[in-house]
C-alpha cells in the first residue's frame, strides 16, 4: 500500500535501531485518523479518544518482533486487529454492571443524531466476525481492516493485489454473511 512503509519495516526486521521509531512517527497521524473512524462506528458508548486508542494499539504491537512483520499487509492486519480487540474489550467492561450495564448515560448531546451502533450490536458483531473467521479467514480480515482500521476498498485492494472491484464483491459476500449470523434486531 504505502512503500515506506514497507522500507521501514524490511530496515526493522534487518535491525536498523531507528527504523521503529521512524515507522511509528510516519503512521501515527494515520492511525488517528483510523482510530476516530473506528470508534465513531463503535458508537458512541465508548469514551477513549483516537489518542489513547492508537497508544493502546502501540503496546499490545511493542512486544511483537519486528522480525516476524512479513509487509505493509501483514502490519495492518496486525493493526486491526489490535483495534478490534481493545474496542470488544472495552465494550464487555462498559457491559457489566459495575460499569453501568443497563444504565442510561446521559450527555449534553442528548437528542441528537450521533450515529454509531450500540455497545450490543458491537459485541453481537465481534461474535458474527469469530464465526466468519472460522469460515472465511480472508473475508473476516477484509471486514476488520475496512471496519476496524478504516482502509478503504482501493487501499485493500492494494495490499491484496486484486482490484477494487474484487474487493467490493468480497465485502458484500462478507456483509451477507455478517447479516445472516446476526441475531435478528427488534421488530
Amino acid at each position: 500500500m504505502r512503500p515506506e512503509i514497507t522500507t521501514l519495516l524490511d530496515a526493522c526486521r534487518q535491525g536498523e535501531a531507528s527504523a521503529r521509531d521512524l515507522l511509528f512517527e510516519r503512521i501515527y497521524t494515520e492511525l488517528k485518523r483510523i482510530a476516530r473512524g473506528t470508534l465513531r462506528r463503535s458508537g458512541p458508548q465508548l469514551t477513549i479518544s483516537p489518542s489513547t486508542l492508537v497508544h493502546e494499539v502501540f503496546l499490545r504491537l511493542a512486544g511483537r518482533d519486528e522480525a516476524a512483520l512479513a509487509d505493509s499487509r501483514h502490519f495492518y492486519s496486525l493493526i486491526a486487529a489490535a483495534m478490534r480487540q481493545i474496542v470488544i474489550d472495552l465494550g464487555r467492561r462498559l457491559a457489566t454492571a459495575k460499569h453501568g450495564a443497563g444504565l442510561r448515560r446521559v450527555e449534553m448531546t442528548d437528542g441528537l443524531e450521533l450515529g454509531g451502533v450500540a455497545l450490543e450490536a458491537l459485541l453481537e458483531l465481534d461474535q458474527a466476525l469469530k464465526h466468519l473467521q472460522d469460515c472465511d479467514a480472508e473475508l473476516a480480515e477484509l471486514v476488520e481492516w475496512h471496519f476496524f482500521a478504516g482502509l478503504s476498498f482501493a487501499e485493500i485492494g492494494s495490499l491484496r493485489g486484486v482490484t477494487e472491484r474484487t474487493v467490493r464483491r468480497h465485502w458484500e459476500t462478507a456483509r451477507i454473511f455478517l447479516c445472516d449470523a446476526l441475531p435478528a434486531g427488534p421488530g
